[in-house]
């Protein structure tokens, strides 16, 4: 039996190889999470130019030293100190170049408008009487203990966010919306991305496709599909019965570079994944329990002259792998990487019922206003529990699989989750 981390790597490099990279367009990458296939320097300053962070006066601190000084206290009797009054000439919109101001006056500036030669500070509108704009001269008042405006006070100076020349994104990273802006304000209008594989989703058994009559429904092929159309793969949903070359049939008249089945691994005497094996000599698929409840039966290799990763068939241990195995194979994650956001958590109440000697279990739960609590139990058809779910619970291995009924205490009982999105 192999444990979760060595299957991981198995269907890593399965898949590692169909992951090519591809140049594409910013504004195609809105909609998918996509993995950077090369590390980013911005060629210019972000931003580009010094520029006002308030809707105020463009001055210059010297201006203040030397303007007429006077002394007053705010509503609740703070000193504050009173400059001006100081002559206001134009206005530098956002957007425009304004002219050099002259040493003693002030000029309008908008919040994002350069800041003209001449000038070194602003003073927000707040800061000045009376108040509003047009007006030919204004007195500004701070507080005292400012002992004047400084240089810089509410200036956005050249490549405060971004210098020229250093690196804004890294090789690997998963784009985020933060991600793709700060390469559209460095002017990057595409980046290399890695792409993913046409996969076809294959769910196995005479009881799905003989729906009507059995009472069940394929529930895997729309789970998986819609967490494999959220990375941005292309797929197409196929149900096959249990018939080992007819199944070989359709994968080979598919046109798809990866096939991820459910179903027809585990040991029952129609396991038509397997069987389909057996009758294709060139098949390198690997059949090996995993460490893991849910999840246990597992394989990966290839079939059908296809990369291919075989799952459980029951619709929690399918998505559960999936979560496992496929998705941080498709992102490109090493066996180290974590493919979801990772919390640590302690449990409320403990655990429920006894964890599997030597298994890792992974476990639904719900965080609520008081801490986390498990669901549906260990039962892997429980879907519905799986859908009330915000995280996953990783439950290590045990020696001894004994019932416990709450975690011991201390610093080191809380569990690593990731949480579901």
């Amino acid at each position: 039996m192999t444990t979760a981390i060595m299957h991981r790597r198995r269907v890593l490099d399965t898949i590692g190889p169909l992951l090519q990279s591809q140049t594409i367009p910013i504004g195609e990458l809105l909609d998918t999470p996509r993995r950077l296939s090369t590390t980013l320097s911005s060629p210019i300053d972000v931003p580009g130019f010094d520029n006002s962070s308030m809707d105020g006066y463009a001055v210059a601190a010297t201006t203040l030293r030397d303007a007429k000084q006077s002394h007053a206290t705010d509503d609740n009797g703070r000193p504050q100190t009173v400059y001006g009054p100081i002559p206001v000439h134009g206005r530098v919109a956002a957007g425009a170049r304004g002219s050099e101001v002259a040493a003693g006056t002030a000029v309008e500036i908008m919040t994002g408008a350069p800041l003209p030669a001449g000038t070194d500070t602003v003073i927000k509108i707040e800061d000045t009487h009376p108040g509003r704009f047009e007006s030919p001269e204004i007195t500004i008042t701070l507080p005292a203990t400012d002992a004047g405006a400084e240089p810089g006070a509410f200036v956005r100076s050249r490549g405060s966010d971004v210098a020229a020349g250093s690196t804004v994104l890294s090789a690997g990273v998963m784009l985020t919306p933060a991600h793709l802006g700060v390469a559209a304000a460095c002017g990057i209008t595409e980046l290399e991305v890695q792409t993913l594989p046409r996969v076809l989703i294959v769910s196995t058994g005479d009881e799905i496709t003989a729906a009507a009559a059995a009472g069940i429904h394929d529930a895997n092929s729309i789970t998986l599909g819609a967490s494999l159309r959220r990375l941005g793969a292309e797929t197409t949903l196929l149900t096959v019965p249990d018939d080992p070359q007819a199944l070989l049939d359709a994968v080979r008249a598919a046109d798809c570079e990866l096939v991820v089945s459910t179903g027809g691994i585990s040991k029952g005497a129609h396991e038509v994944v397997k069987l389909a094996a057996e009758l294709d000599e060139g098949s390198s698929m690997v059949f090996e329990p995993i460490a893991m409840q849910p999840g246990g039966p597992q394989g990966c290799g290839r079939l059908a002259d296809t990369a291919w990763v075989a799952l459980p068939g029951n619709p929690v241990s399918a998505l559960i792998s999936f979560e496992m195995f496929i998705r941080p194979a498709l992102l490109g994650l090493d066996v180290d990487e974590e493919p979801r956001e990772t919390e640590y958590h302690r449990l409320l109440g403990g655990l429920d019922e006894a964890p599997p000697s030597g298994k890792l279990q992974v476990r639904r739960a719900v965080m609520g206003p008081d801490g986390l609590e498990l669901v549906g139990g260990t039962r892997s058809h429980l879907l519905h529990n799986y859908a009330q779910s915000s995280h996953l619970v990783f439950i290590p291995p045990t020696d001894s699989g004994a019932h416990t009924n709450e975690l011991a205490p201390g610093a080191d009982d809380r569990l690593k989750t990731w949480k579901i999105t």
